[in-house]
């Protein structure tokens, strides 16, 4: 892996909160994701955007911006490793004691982050935004799109216990305190996060927070479709099970809610 490492903010500018972006090929989105976010109301923040490789200006556009903010922190990293590797990549190096990821292409509204940040507040450990809680949309989808959609969620069910306490296992935007994360093994390849950070927040306060997922408004999906995407997704499950029973066997830590940083699998 080639990455550019991101400076650490100074001790007087340490966030509160940190968001993740992973990104590639998004210079028609990120403008006005990056304008939206910082037009909400929220506690002290960086943005941490991690990019595989963009080739459509993404990169000259992110130098640029992080030059005039020193918010912005940047990850380069040259080639496509899926957006759960991306994540964790930034998740790592995030100095808020919250953490929000979400997408960088406009289907996850910013505005949702000042109530996320409100129920970690409140004690949530983990908060998810939910097409299915109160308030919350799918939008339109294909019956194809609808048929895989659910089903992913209802395999996440059966298989993960801890997906049964949110209505919406699958979801890409979600916020946790940092306390909770523990460290994936960096061969861990995939698109869904929320499967691993709900096994990791078990016995903890678990929030939602619903939204109305939008179509993107430009550029391409990141995500593998098709067979590669199921292989991919049971793997995701499989792998997210052994971090339950490595968790559950780990004898208690002298103080729980100090975390855990330990790397697994």
């Amino acid at each position: 892996m080639t990455a550019q490492p991101c400076p650490l903010p100074s001790d007087s500018a340490i966030p509160t909160l940190s968001i993740v972006l992973a990104t590639l090929n998004e210079r028609e989105n990120l403008p006005a994701v990056i304008e939206r976010i910082r037009h909400q109301k929220l506690p002290r923040f960086e943005i941490i955007v991690v990019d595989d490789g963009s080739t459509d200006g993404t990169r000259d556009y992110l130098r640029e911006l992080a030059q005039s903010d020193s918010r912005i922190r940047l990850l380069f990293h040259e080639g496509k490793q899926t957006t759960l590797r991306a994540q964790c990549q930034g998740i790592e190096v995030a100095a808020g004691a919250y953490v929000v990821v979400m997408d960088a292409d406009l289907q996850h509204p910013p505005e949702l982050l000042g109530p996320m940040t409100e129920r970690l507040d409140a004690g949530a450990a983990l908060v998810v935004a939910s097409r299915y809680a109160p308030g919350g949309s799918a939008g339109p989808r294909t019956v194809f799109r609808w048929t895989a959609s659910r089903g992913a969620e209802w395999l996440a069910k059966l298989m993960l216990p801890s997906a049964r306490r949110v209505s919406d296992p699958v979801s890409g935007y979600f916020g946790f305190r940092r306390e909770i994360w523990v460290t994936l093994n960096p061969l861990y390849r995939g698109y869904k996060l929320l499967l691993f950070l709900l096994v990791m927040a078990e016995g903890r306060p678990v929030g939602e927070v619903g939204y109305a997922f939008t179509p993107r408004g430009g550029g391409a999906s990141k995500v593998t479709q098709g067979f590669a995407f199921v292989r991919i997704y049971l793997i995701e499950l499989l792998l997210a099970r052994r971090l339950r029973e490595e968790l559950r066997s780990r004898p208690p830590a002298p103080d729980a809610a100090s975390g855990s940083n330990a790397k697994v699998g």
